[in-house]
């Protein structure tokens, strides 16, 4: 399950062969990498913030040093104590960047735990909280009718508001319960990166369900060597797939993967290439039946859940043997986005990424 690097948050954009840069110092100022990792030469500085004190970094700065009586003036010094304190540094993370949880945690990390990582410790213990809530209503507001997520494809380009995105989950959670999906149950997908693949992992992390995909190019014996070991409950596929201007179909494949898989309740297909139709069977739900199952008066809601709680799984390449499962918790993957994105690359919100 991943977990916030203790010894090592990287806070800092990588630069090979280059200086440090620290917030708003100089050149002249800043630290060298040590030779072992950067080559031995100090290089020019590629590239310093025209305005520091704009940024979101510069912000936690400061209310670092606010809350924790400290003087941080440079990017390294900051850096610094988040790798000698890492229970106050991920703390303050939380806090400054926002994690909407419903009951708060009771420690960081266990201060004897961070300095050794194994056994592996717990992470925000007694914290509740949930992996899709997080994300559909992030505790910095948006406004419902402004873009949440544009899709492009070969054959077209989608786009959909807040407002937009949240009922189209609210409409595949109340179907995802008709189906008696609980805490815990895996659900799969073997299809392309678009909206609706997106829509299903939020409706099925926001029930505490965990959510797996596999890229619809994958050949069936690979398919069934990652999700054999997981057991799903419910099977989303594409019905097809354009790529290089051609399209090629998905789900006869997929039906003979879902004949295997004795865990399965429901295999549901999204209809993706209008203009290439792909005959389906009686024992398949086309997508827009799926949602069908739903009650349309479904108000969405979250199920709360500890901090660490399973919510994808991915795996290893499977050169080596059959691929292992990694799976990775809500809190890991949450804290470590919103620190790449809002600390790191300064991303407020309607920026676009």
């Amino acid at each position: 399950m991943e977990v916030p690097e203790a010894k090592h948050p990287h806070l800092q954009t990588v630069k090979v062969g280059k200086p440090i840069r620290g917030i708003g110092v100089s050149h002249d100022d800043a630290e060298p990498l040590h030779p072992a990792s950067n080559g031995g030469g100090n290089g020019e500085l590629l590239w310093m913030h025209a305005n520091p004190s704009s940024t979101q970094m510069w912000g936690f700065m400061q209310y670092v040093n606010t809350k924790y009586r400290q003087d941080f003036k440079t990017y390294a010094a900051l850096h610094q104590w988040s790798i000698e304190r890492p229970a106050d540094s991920w703390g303050a993370i939380w806090e400054f960047c926002g994690v909407r949880h419903s009951q708060a945690y009771v420690e960081v990390i266990d201060p004897a735990a961070a300095t050794k990582m194994w056994p592996r410790p717990s992470w925000f213990e007694g914290a509740t909280l949930n992996f899709a809530e997080n994300l559909l209503y992030p505790t910095r507001e948006v406004q419902e009718g402004s873009i949440a997520v544009i899709a492009a494809t070969e054959t077209g380009r989608e786009s959909v508001t807040w407002a937009e995105l949240r009922d189209r989950v609210r409409r595949c959670q109340a179907s995802l319960q008709a189906l008696d999906l609980r805490n815990g149950d895996r659900v799969a997908g073997c299809c392309a990166n678009h909206i609706n693949a997106l829509v299903v992992m939020l409706a099925t992390t926001s029930l505490g369900g965990i959510w797996t995909a596999v890229s619809p190019d994958t050949g069936v014996t690979a398919i069934m060597d990652r999700l054999s070991q997981i057991d799903p409950s419910v099977l989303f596929t594409d019905d097809a797939v354009s790529y290089n201007a051609k399209s090629h179909v998905v789900f006869p494949k997929i039906q003979g993967v879902s004949q295997s898989l004795g865990s399965l309740k429901a295999l549901i297909v999204f209809r993706t290439m209008e203009t290439f139709p792909v005959e389906v069977p009686k024992s398949a739900i086309d997508y827009d039946d799926f949602l069908a199952l739903g009650q349309s008066s479904h108000e969405l809601f979250f199920v709360q859940l500890p901090a660490e709680q399973p919510v994808y799984i991915l795996y290893s390449s499977g050169t080596t043997g059959t691929p292992k499962c990694i799976v990775h918790g809500a809190i890991g993957t949450l804290i470590q986005h919103k620190k790449e994105h809002i600390l790191q690359s300064d991303i407020r919100p309607g920026d676009r990424l």
